[in-house]
């Protein structure tokens, strides 16, 4: 009796068993759950199409926590928006068909956007504080009086 082997190359090399420990110090737990669920729902090469109200399904979390986590992972290069419903996670965590796709997609990557740097923790608190100038900066702004309009000089004669 003969038996066939049929040769099985699976879809993803799975390297992303240790994406947790890169994880820094002081982000939001909301961003914790996120990235397992990322991680099991990436097509090869780490993207992933869901929108934020599907994502919080997955982890059963409000939108607005999604939307803090995810935005925390961004601060730390772990999580890249690409578009509206499309997220694309780092090439450091992400699953490919062999590793030498992975390795030349890390290849790739710029030195600022990598988070096994040694400065990474400096640079997401960086990020972090960056954000938050900005928001306080617009809510600085909306909230200054504007001046009356003149009415009588609008007025067409």
């Amino acid at each position: 009796m003969t038996v066939a082997v049929q040769s099985m190359v699976p879809d993803y090399v799975w390297t992303a068993n240790n994406a947790l420990v890169f994880t820094p110090t002081g982000m939001p737990l909301a961003a914790y759950p996120l990235i397992p669920k990322l991680l099991g729902n990436q097509e090869p090469g780490g993207r992933v199409v869901a929108v934020q109200d599907v994502i919080a399904s997955w982890v059963g979390m409000s939108r607005s926590q999604v939307t803090r986590g995810l935005q925390h992972l961004g601060f730390a290069q772990m999580v890249w928006k690409e578009g509206n419903g499309v997220y694309r996670l780092s090439p450091l965590i992400a699953g490919f068909r062999t590793p030498a796709e992975q390795l030349a997609a890390i290849g790739e990557m710029d030195d600022d956007d990598r988070f096994d740097h040694p400065h990474f923790q400096e640079r997401y608190e960086h990020r972090v504080a960056e954000y938050e100038k900005e928001r306080l900066e617009k809510a600085v702004r909306r909230q200054r009086p504007t001046e009356p309009i003149d009415l009588a000089s609008r007025r067409k004669r």
